[in-house]
């Protein structure tokens, strides 16, 4: 991508990018309407870039993102005419993606079922209502292990365009850990964006991680402070 927009005027922005791996994948529209890029000086061999675009994947609109792999081979710069026809098709309905709704919910492992309940951890009301789904096998350790569930949450990947299915409230009864607790910031695992902790690489280090550790809010506060005094 750096390559190619070094060469235009303007470098590329407002101009329509695809990914040659997307378009062979999907039938729906994938490209990138190019909003920002500039070259990392750091890069001798020329071909890596900080790129930012409006992406629309599968015909969805995912909104300005980061291009983190701008460095690879595949990509096309499309003309003018053909970048408007793109945009074009993916006004339309037609050329979208439909959401995939898909469950939550998992058997529980029987061995994590059976230690859990000989442990006492699982309430006695899971346990009831556990007890009550038919086993398909008669045997007494399959018969202890049976019917309890886990809450299996999706992680938030705006590509991928699933939906989680709320478990019914019976699936609910047999759910362990509780649902209402494990469900009560949602079905999607989202990313956490208020750590204070991170591991980074250096390029005078290869192959070592450095670990940052951020200091708390109030502790920059006063140190501020007691700079101004």
């Amino acid at each position: 991508m750096s390559e190619i927009s070094r060469n235009l005027k303007s470098r590329g922005i407002g101009r329509v990018f695809v990914k040659e791996s997307e378009t062979k994948t999907y039938s729906e529209p994938c490209f990138y309407v190019m909003k920002k890029i500039e070259p990392l000086m750091s890069d001798e061999s020329g071909v890596r870039c900080r790129a930012f675009a409006e992406r629309v994947f599968r015909g969805r609109h995912l909104g300005l993102v980061h291009i983190s792999k701008s460095y690879e081979p595949d990509w096309r710069l499309l003309s003018i005419e053909e970048g408007r026809r793109l945009q074009e098709s993916a006004s339309q309905m037609t050329n979208v993606v439909q959401d995939n709704k898909v469950p939550c919910v998992a058997a529980m492992p029987p061995l994590l079922a059976v230690k859990l309940q000989r442990l006492g951890k699982i309430p006695p009301s899971v346990v009831e209502a556990a007890r009550k789904v038919e086993c398909p096998v008669n045997s007494a350790s399959a018969k202890e292990a049976n019917g309890f569930l886990l809450l299996t949450k999706h992680f938030d990947d705006p590509t991928i365009f699933q939906v989680p299915i709320e478990p019914t409230t019976e699936e609910k009864s047999r759910i362990f850990p509780s649902y209402e607790v494990q469900a009560a910031d949602g079905l999607i695992l989202k990313k956490k964006t208020d750590k204070n902790i991170y591991y980074i690489r250096r390029s005078d280090t290869p192959g070592l991680r450095w670990r940052v550790e951020l200091a708390q809010k109030d502790i920059e506060d006063e140190l501020l402070q007691d700079a101004d005094h």
